[in-house]
């Protein structure tokens, strides 16, 4: 069974899918691009994870007055030094600031400031590259993150877990009460580390008494040591073995939530592992990953570098990227033509002019799922905002649990 939904902001409407060619539609939403800056300003994705709207217009201001040596002479956000006008530098110090306050503090109010204090982090960090500047950045934001959870009931837990041999981070939520519970494994994109995954399970999946696994996609984060080359779904793999081992964790109630690389290590996922069910949003799965090298060029160039970060070839020729591009797409690896019904619930949830997640690409993706469910916002640009999408998934989750 298929439904299909299209959603303006909050409005469901009955649609159907539409051909669409990724060229035709921007990555990002004319608000959030401003011409000569390497990043893009999410002032209401950063307002719905606590950043003080007043704070980051003050960073920016700062990052606008660089005058030091620039990485590229396009962007007035890309100076190389670390220090005053430096994009990493400057989120820091705000990051600072606003720990020091949460540190004077307690209850709800000190919690806020550290969500603060986490996005200021996670901003200065982005895309993740692992330099060494933007790694000062993720350590900060890791060690707030578990300042923050640890106020949760139950506190959160930094947990290892074994992939392909190595060892990776992970975070660990439990929810309040007598489980077993049911369990998300969550894993973001090519530029966006588990640390933005703190509001899922505080703000939704906890107060439905349902547990969170967060998890780096390979190649960011703390699973900087694996690459997208090992499997899309490497981490996730890892990670519900972990659960599937855990007495606290119900195990026929375990899913899959991934957002665009996410979304493909989820659809992946769908194909291979034993899970209750999946959702995957706004994933590349075919077309942009099989595109020429100059349809690539052609995507922000922070978009492309976070990619490149995550396959081992950060500061080299997109034409080396297209080649190991090509073997995540889930048509070459010959999931699509397998022709056999999967039962296990999907979700997908999308923009309907996405330019990397093309909706013939979900399509395909569709005529093997047996029971599924498409959500699609009407409005351009690659994903849904998560302050958008966190709420539907929860409920979608929660509807699905098996008793």
């Amino acid at each position: 069974m298929k439904l299909y939904r299209i959603i303006t902001l909050l409005l469901l409407l009955a649609s159907h899918l539409q051909l669409v060619r990724a060229q035709d539609y921007a990555f990002n939403s004319a608000e959030e691009a401003i011409s000569g800056w390497y990043h893009t300003f999410d002032y209401k994705g950063w307002a719905s994870r606590g950043v003080d709207l007043e704070n980051a217009q003050e960073v920016i201001g700062k990052i606008a007055q660089s005058t030091g040596e620039k990485r590229s002479s396009d962007f007035v956000d890309s100076q190389i030094e670390f220090g005053p006008g430096n994009w990493v530098y400057e989120w820091i110090q705000m990051g600072d600031r606003t720990l020091e306050e949460a540190e004077k503090l307690t209850g709800s109010t000190r919690l806020s400031k550290l969500r603060s204090a986490l996005a200021y982090y996670t901003i200065g960090s982005w895309p993740h590259l692992g330099r060494s500047d933007d790694s000062q950045a993720l350590e900060k934001a890791v060690s707030t993150y578990m300042q923050a959870g640890e106020m949760m009931t139950v506190p959160v837990r930094h947990i290892d877990l074994t992939v392909n041999g190595k060892t990776i981070k992970a975070y660990l939520h439990v929810p309040a009460g007598e489980g077993p519970f049911p369990f998300v494994i969550n894993s973001f994109g090519s530029d966006v580390t588990k640390e933005d995954s703190f509001d899922l399970f505080y703000r939704e999946l906890g107060p439905r008494g349902i547990g969170m696994l967060a998890v780096d996609m390979p190649g960011i984060g703390e699973a900087i040591e694996l690459s997208m080359q090992d499997g899309s779904d490497a981490v996730m793999e890892g990670a519900l073995g972990f659960l599937k081992n855990a007495d606290y964790a119900d195990s026929r109630n375990i899913f899959i939530v991934g957002g665009s690389f996410g979304g493909n290590a989820a659809a992946r996922a769908f194909y291979r592992l034993d899970v209750r069910a999946v959702v995957s949003m706004c994933a590349p799965l075919h077309s942009a990953l099989v595109a020429p090298p100059e349809v690539l060029d052609g995507l922000p160039k922070l978009t492309i570098d976070g990619v490149k970060a995550r396959y081992g070839v950060l500061d080299r020729p997109t034409a080396e990227l297209t080649v190991l591009t090509k073997q995540t797409s889930l048509k070459v690896q010959g999931f699509f033509d397998a022709g056999n019904k999967i039962s296990k619930p999907l979700l997908i949830v999308t923009t309907n002019r996405d330019p990397v997640s093309p909706l013939r690409d979900l399509d395909m993706l569709l005529e093997s799922a047996a029971d599924s469910e498409v959500i699609i916002l009407d409005m351009e640009g690659h994903c849904p905002p998560r302050w958008a999408r966190e709420p539907m998934i929860a409920r979608w989750v929660a509807d699905k649990v098996v008793n």
